[in-house]
């Protein structure tokens, strides 16, 4: 008698491992992120680049070589050449950067930390297993309890901002981490889960106070209930928008200055500011100042307090026209690309495009590390949902007739 044989080949040792590590630093990523940000303003630093390399070497060890393939295809990608270019400009800023040390340190640690962000989103398998999608929604509900508990026993001092109140990191940390979390649910038609995780988030967010964070919270709930039949009109109109909003951003103070010439709010202020600083550039409107420029003339009182600190100006102020357009066309090319995502991610991807860019816009710090570490993050989450989703469906049974032919054995 022969000996029985196994139904399946013995799994790959290497494979196995393979996917412990790309697990682990999925977990890192979804589990860590989120609570670490309850606890500290600077755990992210050092959590997402050790999610991202565990992701790497995990990819490095299966056997399968697709991810040079996938990563190929990114790298070819309109978006993904655009962004190689700002990088590129960012750089090249550093020669006229009237502050080029420190400019220099910055735009290593950044560039360093979205290069390998993008790496490990696009070397991620081609299938992502259930198991660490609901990761993502898991790490959430406990950060959202954390922060809910941190709000309600020990809120934060008024008059803090975001560069010294960790809760007020943690809530855009919140509001950004929401929409994969529930992209992930949704993929997987945990409708119910997915609606409890969103109250469990605006109540945390409420507790904590943080008036931006819910302003942005509240903006891409308008926009997710808005693509969810339209993906692509929506995205499209979102593209034009606020590409068209970063290329005319200097011509907004010019046209609101005279407006409020005897206004004495901050906004006006604002205004007031942006106009003399947009008159007196002349060739520096193409080139700007460099990067980290603003930031620092800001705090050396170079420029007035009230300058604007919205990622319009700023922009604009460090990397001139060249800058503007590049950004433009890479906000164009994002909303365009999430629009075209299959249903229902595109809607949580164009939701969480236009929260970023809210809070972009509000005049927050989020040019620092930490918001682009953030955004890293989010990136390489939403690169799980969209590996997560059901690529085939199951054909329907055919009933054999007695005249239809039978399959031989």
């Amino acid at each position: 008698m022969a000996a029985s044989t196994p139904s399946r080949p013995l799994d790959n040792p290497a494979q196995q491992a393979a996917g412990l590590l790309i697990r682990l630093g999925v977990a890192v990523l979804a589990i860590g992120v989120p609570c670490g940000a309850v606890l500290s303003r600077r755990v992210i630093f050092s959590v997402m680049p050790v999610g991202a390399v565990l992701i790497l070497l995990g990819v490095a060890l299966d056997p399968r070589r697709a991810h040079l393939e996938r990563l190929r295809s990114l790298l070819s990608s309109p978006a993904a050449v655009t962004a190689l270019f700002i990088l590129a400009w960012a750089g090249l800023t550093l020669v006229w950067t009237p502050f080029a040390g420190l400019a220099a340190e910055r735009y290593i640690k950044t560039a360093g930390t979205l290069l390998l962000a993008a790496v490990a989103a696009a070397s991620l398998p081609a299938h992502t297993k259930t198991s660490n999608l609901y990761l993502l929604p898991l790490g959430l509900a406990i950060a959202a309890l954390g922060a809910l508990a941190m709000g309600v026993v020990a809120p934060h001092a008024p008059g803090q901002d975001i560069e010294t109140s960790t809760l007020d990191r943690a809530a855009l940390t919140l509001t950004l981490l929401v929409w994969p979390a529930l992209a992930a649910l949704a993929v997987r038609d945990r409708w119910a889960s997915a609606g409890a995780l969103a109250v469990a988030v605006a109540v945390a967010i409420i507790a904590v106070w943080t008036p931006t964070a819910l302003a942005a919270l509240a903006l891409g709930a308008i926009t997710f209930s808005l693509a969810t039949s339209l993906p692509q009109r929506v995205g499209r109109a979102l593209g034009v928008f606020f590409g068209a909003l970063i290329m005319l951003a200097p011509a907004i103070p010019l046209a609101l200055a005279p407006l409020m010439r005897h206004g004495a709010g901050a906004f006006a202020l604002a205004m007031q500011t942006a106009e003399r600083i947009v008159l007196g550039e002349g060739l520096r409107l193409v080139t700007g100042h460099g990067l980290d420029s603003l930031s620092r003339s800001i705090a050396l009182a170079y420029l007035p307090a009230g300058t604007p600190r919205s990622v319009l100006f700023e922009i604009w102020y460090e990397f001139g026209v060249v800058g503007a357009l590049a950004l433009a066309l890479l906000v164009l090319f994002a909303f365009h690309r999430a629009s075209l995502a299959p249903r229902p991610a595109a809607a949580f991807l164009l939701a969480a495009l236009v929260c970023g860019l809210i809070i972009s816009l509000s005049g927050l710090v989020t040019a620092q590390l930490w918001w682009m570490t953030l955004l890293a993050v989010v990136g390489v989450q939403f690169a799980l949902v969209l590996k997560g989703q059901y690529r085939s469906v199951r054909p329907a049974a055919q009933v054999l007739s007695a005249g239809s032919p039978q399959i031989q054995s």
